[in-house]
């Protein structure tokens, strides 16, 4: 028999690239890919995640991972209202590579935690230049919380990609910036640091997605983990760079994942 979930899930986790969503669902137990729908253009997979409560006590959590058609807040936001009216989930939680802020010990490999998103793209243009118009969503606390006290060594087992260089990947919480530009310039993201000195990363779908998920009927909470792929600055692109991201994709879903499994929030579904 083919296995169908019912909603409401507990997590549905999004992804902006294909190698994002290979990296989640290398991570996942027999995930399956669902039939399409008629009501729905959208393309997802499902699986059920064994976890680990504080306690020692045991449960499942239904997973939906959710592709998105492409890059950019726009893209990030129809795709997650969509799956929101359909899954109805608990939480949802985008995954996938960002840019690291250096001038905040941030390296290539890190891992990086919203407690905020500071969406920057709208913005008035005036003759002494563009004045950013901020807006901020801030970051499931449940979630927050359980990071806090999840170590990056805790997600080792998770990790296929072999690292570029020798070292360790540390884990930073903080606000990250987004916005529809791909950002390849150091200089600009200091101007952003003059208004956000605590600014960790910047990328492009998380606005997006927090709007979707803070203005639906029955909001889920937002959480996102990023892979440090390049530092948002001249040297993007760069040989050495890119080879960065498949590592970068792994470790965020490594990270993801590892943290579900050690059973975050209270589980509807308890095995027997």
């Amino acid at each position: 028999n083919i296995i169908q979930p019912d909603p409401p899930v507990d997590f549905v986790i999004v992804t902006a690239l294909e190698e994002e969503r290979d990296a989640v669902l290398d991570k996942l137990p027999a995930y399956r890919k669902l039939a399409p729908s008629e009501d729905d253009v959208r393309v997802y997979f499902w699986s059920e995640l064994p976890s680990t409560l504080p306690n020692g006590s045991t449960a499942t959590y239904q997973l939906i991972v959710m592709p998105l058609l492409g890059m950019g807040r726009v893209q990030a936001a129809t795709a997650t209202a969509d799956a929101i009216r359909l899954w109805r989930p608990r939480y949802v939680i985008l995954v996938g590579v960002a840019g690291g802020v250096v001038t905040r010990g941030v390296k290539l490999g890190d891992i990086l935690i919203s407690d905020q998103i500071v969406d920057y793209e709208l913005q008035k243009l005036t003759p002494a230049g563009p004045e950013i118009r901020w807006e901020v969503h801030r970051a499931d606390p449940r979630l927050t919380g359980a990071a806090l006290n999840f170590s990056t060594q805790d997600c080792q087992m998770l990790v296929k990609m072999k690292r570029p260089d020798v070292g360790e990947s540390k884990r930073h919480i903080g606000p990250i910036a987004s916005g529809d530009k791909v950002i390849a310039f150091g200089e600009l993201l200091e101007k952003h640091r003059s208004t956000w000195p605590n600014l960790i990363g910047v990328e492009m779908e998380a606005a997006g997605a927090a709007t979707a998920a803070f203005q639906a009927a029955n909001p889920p909470g937002f959480f996102m983990v990023r892979g440090v792929s390049d530092l948002a600055d001249e040297e993007k692109g760069s040989d050495y760079v890119e080879g960065w991201r498949p590592y970068a994709c792994d470790i965020a879903a490594s990270y993801a994942i590892a943290l579900l499994k050690n059973g975050p929030v209270p589980c509807r579904i308890r095995n027997s």
